[in-house]
């Protein structure tokens, strides 16, 4: 009996070494059945490239049938355990003998089965993380080789929006709503930063909703109107679907109105959209344990203003200086404007991508993955489709080996066509914008003697009236700010 149990947890360490202790030639077939697809395994992972691996990782289909084979191959690594203990086990044993034999062996196989089990148990996981958030098929309707395609181009240009998303997502307003144009040749990111609260939006030349505000997205007879800000155009968008282009995104005209609006205020054609709830923003912080800051020399509050603007007492302080912060102090700190500006939060904001995005390689968030997946799942949406997650993530490894850059179209940034000499969000200066975003994501070669030029005073340069063009020239803009800098406290 001792030695048909120490068959079954030969079997168990190595299948068919059992069958071989017993001198059985079905042996070698079952050592080899197992170790041809190992071995094969192995050498799969050495010759792939890092894009190959990752399109395996990516790829829900294959991941299936990898599932798949691994609950197979625990099945029958079970069976061959017990086909060994049934082999060895003596005639004429007794029947408690057989009894406790039988349960050793089930603990064996439930040894064996444990981990095929957690592999297939993160491999569904990891599904369904493809299947909630990445669509399948291509971005913008076409045929998907044109999104893959689409990495072969110098730039590709992604919105991130942060909202109050909920379920319908009715009266949606995005607080937060960045532009990352990236390089794909050296993953070299600038961050373009819009307040949420820019006036006078302009719609594409043609549309009906340009037709509609010739001026910009305003209410003449109520021109600072928080309904018609920059955040209000999800909400628009989604009570006047008729007014927006077809063919955007997503299934959500809000969202479509706001992706081709954007891109016409910058000059960039975008690529894809990454919306995240912020009320679920949080979450996904704490699954990935939560994230280190610098606050900065001043406190952050937490709580400060009342649903209907009104000043309340805060509940809490971010205090200053390096801090770990939980996932809902990490929301505040991105969202609390409590004795500050729009501004200020907006500069917040991305330093908080800039902490996320160099604190967590690819090593830690899968040892964090479930809760990440679940957290994702539930909060976040893109039109990023399956076929290119491939080439996203070799395009992240070279953004995290460069230093992030941003550019906010707020008072911070000059403007030399302005009167005070500052950009106004209230009356936005689309010229310049695409201007300086041109500048930022194509700058000129720093000539080693380059000649002296004069500007002309800024006074004597009216600021462009949005719906118009103007001939005037415009002046050399700054370059964009390094965020190691920016959020260096």
């Amino acid at each position: 009996m001792g030695g048909a149990l120490m068959v079954a947890l030969a079997s168990t360490v190595v299948p068919g070494s059992g069958h071989l202790v017993l001198r059985r030639r079905i042996g070698y077939t079952i050592l080899g059945a197992f170790l041809i697809p190992l071995v094969a395994g192995i050498l799969l992972f050495l010759t792939s490239s890092t894009s190959e691996l990752l399109g395996y990782l990516t790829s829900a289909r294959l991941l299936l049938y990898i599932m798949v084979g691994v609950v197979v191959l625990a099945l029958a690594w079970i069976g061959v355990v017990i086909s060994a203990y049934l082999t060895a086990i003596p005639r004429g044993t007794a029947p408690g003998q057989r009894a406790a034999g039988g349960v050793l062996v089930a603990v064996l196989c439930a040894g064996v089965v444990a981990p095929f089990g957690y592999v297939a148990y993160n491999l569904d996981t990891q599904r369904d993380l493809l299947n909630s958030v990445f669509p399948s098929g291509s971005a913008t309707g076409g045929t998907p080789g044109a999104d893959e395609e689409g990495f072969h181009q110098p730039r590709i240009n992604i919105l991130l929006l942060g909202s109050d998303a909920g379920d319908g997502r009715l009266g949606t307003r995005t607080d937060t709503m960045i532009t990352a144009s990236i390089d794909t040749r050296t993953g070299r990111t600038t961050l373009f930063a819009l307040p949420r609260n820019t006036q006078n939006a302009q719609f594409p030349p043609g549309s009906k909703l340009a037709k509609q505000f010739p001026n910009g997205f305003t209410d003449p007879k109520h021109p600072d109107s928080s309904e018609y800000l920059l955040n209000a155009l999800y909400t628009y968008g989604t009570e006047h679907p008729d007014l927006v282009p077809p063919g955007g995104p997503s299934k959500y005209p809000g969202l479509n109105l706001v992706f081709d609006t954007i891109g016409n205020m910058l000059g960039l054609d975008l690529d894809y959209y990454i919306e995240v709830n912020m009320a679920g923003f949080s979450s996904i912080v704490d699954a990935l344990g939560g994230v280190d800051v610098n606050v900065g020399p001043e406190r952050v509050p937490m709580g400060g203003i009342g649903p209907f603007g009104e000043v309340v007492k805060p509940f809490g302080y971010i205090e200053a200086g390096q801090q770990h912060l939980s996932g809902d102090q990490a929301l505040w700190f991105a969202r609390s404007r409590t004795n500050t500006s729009d501004y200020t939060r907006m500069g917040r904001q991305r330093c908080l991508i800039k902490y996320i995005v160099e604190q967590n390689p690819p090593t830690k968030i899968l040892d964090n993955f479930r809760g990440v997946a679940q957290a994702t799942s539930d909060n976040v949406s893109t039109n990023i489709p399956q076929d290119v997650l491939p080439a996203f993530m070799q395009l992240a490894m070279k953004i995290k080996e460069q230093p992030l850059e941003s550019i906010s179209f707020d008072p911070t940034l000059p403007n030399p066509r302005a009167a005070d000499g500052k950009f106004n969000s209230a009356r936005p200066d689309y010229e310049y914008m695409r201007q300086v975003v041109q500048a930022a994501i194509n700058p000129k070669p720093v000539a080693s003697a380059p000649p002296t030029t004069t500007v002309p005073p800024a006074t004597s340069v009216k600021p462009t009236i949005v719906g118009r063009s103007s001939t005037t020239p415009v002046p050399s803009t700054a370059p964009p700010t390094s965020l190691d800098s920016a959020c260096a406290g």
